[in-house]
């Protein structure tokens, strides 16, 4: 089970979740964490959160050149969570995207 990257509400499986696709910056690497879900910090939230470190041979590697997705419960969150990712430039590039999943 999921939990939301900004709220930390469980996300059912019988509700909707959306992602937050991310680029890392440039000198980030988390490739030994490939695949895994890690415990983020950042700084601007003061707070670690969850976040899915894409696996180097997914779909979202190769065509889209996605790193990381924050999983999240709704809209709303993935808007607030979207705002601070623009702040944390030391970690992500600036650029996301936002899918329902």
């Amino acid at each position: 089970m999921l939990r939301c990257s900004w709220c930390m509400k469980k996300i059912k499986e019988d509700k909707p979740c959306y992602g937050l696709s991310v680029k890392f910056a440039s000198g980030v690497d988390f490739d030994e964490k490939d695949g895994r879900i890690i415990s983020l910090h950042l700084k601007t939230r003061n707070t670690s959160v969850p976040l899915i470190v894409v696996a180097g041979d997914s779909e979202a590697k190769r065509n889209d050149g996605q790193d990381g997705i924050f999983a999240l419960c709704s809209e709303n969150c993935a808007t607030k969570m979207k705002e601070i990712i623009t702040k944390e430039l030391e970690l992500f590039s600036g650029e996301s995207s936002m899918v329902r999943l």
